[in-house]
């Protein structure tokens, strides 16, 4: 009896390892997804079954999903027959782009469209002033989708603009991620905001109620803001300031973002993310989606192309990954590409080492410092074969270098909220902006260049020759890149 009684832990164990295993292979999910899962349940008795539950299905809940695919059915085709009619889609026939433009189309239902104006921005306050004065300006509405709000400094400026465009009669409505904008959601600053008239919604709520119905690290991590249909933004900026990421235990410095000023009917595109976001964690109801949708007047200055692609668990899985799967193989002279988190997929991988093998000049530029000290270990592991087969590796030193970008050839530029890495790719909601236009490239390569010269750069020999230990750790760190 004894002996039998010490063996029942074993023998759980081993009944809950196989269980999951079973669960896992099911799932029929990328082969290093599922030999980490198992790998894990294994080495992890009781925990990492107790992991699984709680961070390894994409569960975003059934109401969610219901909820999605009746807002996607509703509101897409709607805004999609009204550019149909204003005749702003782009049909890029005999285009190199067409791959690419065809695939947006397919996966999101978010044709690439003609017709707009773009100013890049870089520096935190660029942003902020630039935003604040739109918001100043607007006479209907401002929606804003941010993942950090920060309550402090940013926050305080943005809130002060949206109450005073709530006053005036503005429709303000504000909606941040139950993570990301934690503090900020618990702060003087929301109640005083609500108590203004601004509408603020919670993002995807945590709590443990809702844990045991879906997975609570499932986040939005968009960056989205649209001032009466007319202008937008996109790209990397949450609502921070300088002062961000310079306090704390890993003070890593500023965050250096990258984001676009966009005006033209792909405003009409971010409208209808924003608002299929926003009803997916509210009750209210658009009637009239063409009221988010002006008609923009034609204009010789606004010229340039522009598709956008939201991807996120649910309906649109993987959606930013393989569209910039596609663009990578169909690079023939450059590839330049910023991430603050690089943990690629296989396949991801497997393209920038083909693409630098066949001759096109890959660079790569990641922040020397990282906020996460995981992500960054398992980030070096893949340094040594990527410097082997010709890529240029770049460690940007001043700050923590947070712009996600990629340019291509000179003629395709791309930049939004996605890190090139697999929880951006499969977990998160992101949104990004593909940009089929020269100038467009020309001035992003540009600031991508800005990052490589403020950079160190990597030597083959040199990595190949690091300390034993310290190889050893970021190679044992990529073990686990399946499910960071």
């Amino acid at each position: 009896m004894a002996s039998w009684l010490a063996a029942l832990p074993l023998l759980l164990h081993a009944t809950f390892v196989i269980a999951l295993s079973v669960t896992v292979i099911m799932r029929r999910r990328p082969l290093a997804v599922s030999l980490t899962w198992i790998v894990i349940a294994t080495l992890l008795p009781y925990a990492g079954l107790v992991l699984y539950i709680l961070v390894g299905e994409n569960r975003l809940g059934s109401r969610r999903l219901r909820r999605h695919r009746e807002v996607s059915e509703d509101l897409f085709p709607q805004a999609v027959s009204l550019w149909g009619e204003r005749e702003r889609a782009w049909v890029p026939e005999n285009s190199e782009f067409a791959p690419i433009a065809a695939f947006g189309t397919a996966i999101c239902g978010l044709p690439p469209l003609v017709g707009n104006a773009h100013d890049l921005l870089s520096g935190p306050n660029e942003f902020l002033d630039a935003l604040i004065g739109d918001i100043d300006r607007a006479q209907h509405h401002c929606h804003v989708l941010t993942y950090i709000w920060q309550a402090d400094g940013a926050g305080q400026r943005v809130a002060t603009a949206l109450a005073r465009a709530s006053k005036r009669g503005v429709a303000c409505r504000l909606l941040v991620d139950g993570v990301g904008s934690r503090a900020f959601l618990r702060s003087q600053q929301c109640r005083a905001l609500r108590g203004a008239g601004v509408h603020v919604v919670e993002a995807l709520p945590v709590g443990v109620i809702r844990l045991l119905f879906r997975r609570l690290d499932l986040r939005n991590h968009r960056k989205i803001a649209v001032i009466d249909g007319r202008v937008a933004y996109c790209g990397s900026h949450n609502i921070t300031d300088k002062t961000f990421g310079t306090r704390g235990p890993n003070p890593v410095g500023p965050w250096i973002d990258a984001s676009v000023r966009v005006y033209g009917p792909v405003v009409g595109a971010l409208q209808m993310v924003f608002l299929r976001d926003w009803l997916l964690d509210t009750e209210e109801t658009i009637e009239d989606p063409g009221l988010f949708l002006p008609t923009f007047e034609d204009d010789s200055e606004r010229c340039a192309i522009l598709q956008l692609l939201p991807s996120g668990p649910g309906h649109e899985p993987r959606a930013i990954e393989q569209a910039m799967l596609t663009a990578i193989y169909g690079a023939s002279r450059e590839l330049t590409i910023t991430t603050p988190y690089f943990v690629p997929s296989e396949s991801m991988l497997v393209a920038i080492l083909a693409a630098a093998r066949r001759g096109v000049d890959v660079q790569i530029v990641v922040p020397k410092r990282s906020d996460s000290i995981m992500v960054a270990a398992a980030s070096r592991s893949y340094f040594l074969e990527l410097l082997e087969a010709g890529v240029g590796l770049h460690l940007y030193t001043p700050a923590l270098l947070h712009a996600k970008t990629m340019t291509i050839d000179g003629r395709l530029a791309m930049l939004g909220s996605a890190n090139l890495d697999i929880r951006s790719f499969t977990l998160n909601f992101e949104i990004s902006l593909f940009a089929y236009d020269d100038g467009c490239a020309s001035r992003l390569r540009e600031l991508q260049q800005s990052y490589i010269d403020n950079s160190e750069h990597l030597d083959t020999d040199s990595w190949r020759t690091r300390p034993f230990v310290r190889q050893f750790l970021d190679n044992a760190a990529q073990l686990f890149s399946p499910v960071l």
